[in-house]
């Protein structure tokens, strides 16, 4: 077996644990995230060395990108508990409907994105939710198939009501403001890397792509974490995840994963 099999196989086996619990955004929806044991026979897919070209080029491509749309939220004109309250309405109504979990992170970095322009009004205390509902009705337009009327997405708990026409004219200023890139790097573009780069497919690695996620929205409401570019939130959040999984075995499996993602640890 090639230094690359042994790696992904290494990596495959420590997402292996018994049943656990993660996150308190999965009590929350009333969802329960386990390892419970599975079938690991599935060796991941043996990539090509086309195919690795490919990846890599996708993984530099990424590295080059998600610095277009960075913000060390220094420049957010905003009280720091306007934008909590805001980014925790938009993760309620995104458990209420269901949305992906891409869904959310888009809405808060069009948010946090919008809030360091010179368009948003900080002087206007009704403006923070009424960029919130935008935000997050054109990350469900880019994401979602099925995405609510605009009044019915302002469900309960929210501030302030505003009508369609008003939503629809502050959407256009939003896509201004951001210059119509609806598509930037997140932490997830890299987690999709990972998956797709190791051939992970089997309901194990799933649940690990999911327990990534929910630790991803637990962080979006402090705005610390803006500071941060999206590739060190994904590897900070998968090294907590197999530490937890395999903590026995956590430093091999750190090591493996940062050479994928050729990262050096600081």
């Amino acid at each position: 077996m090639t230094p690359e099999e042994n790696a992904q196989s290494s990596l495959l086996d420590s997402l292996y644990c018994e049943e656990e619990k993660w996150g308190e955004f999965e009590e929350e929806s009333n969802e329960k995230t386990t390892f419970n044991g599975g079938n690991l026979s599935h060796l991941p897919l043996l990539l090509t060395e086309q195919d690795l070209f490919w990846e890599d080029e996708e993984l530099n491509s990424l590295f080059c990108k998600e610095n277009e749309a960075f913000l060390d939220g220094t420049d957010i004109s905003l009280s720091l508990q306007a934008r909590t309250d805001a980014v925790e309405w938009i993760l309620k109504v995104k458990f209420f409907y269901g949305f992906s979990a891409l869904t959310a992170i888009l809405a808060v970095n069009y948010l946090d994105r919008f809030l360091c322009s010179i368009h948003f009004q900080k002087e206007k205390p009704w403006m923070i939710q009424l960029a919130a509902v935008t935000c997050l009705s054109l990350a469900a337009k880019v994401e979602e198939t099925c995405v609510p009327l605009l009044l019915d997405l302002q469900i309960e708990d929210t501030k302030c009501m505003f009508e369609a026409k008003t939503i629809r004219r502050m959407e256009l200023l939003v896509l201004s403001a951001l210059n119509w890139r609806m598509n930037p790097v997140t932490p997830l573009s890299f987690l999709d890397h990972i998956i797709r780069r190791l051939g992970l497919k089997s309901n194990i690695h799933w649940e690990f792509l999911r327990c990534c996620e929910n630790l991803l929205l637990s962080l979006l409401a402090d705005s610390r974490f803006v500071r941060h570019l999206p590739s060190v939130l994904a590897t900070a959040t998968m090294l907590h995840v197999i530490h937890q999984v395999e903590p026995c075995n956590a430093i091999n499996y750190e090591n493996q994963l940062l050479e994928v993602l050729k990262i050096n640890k600081v």
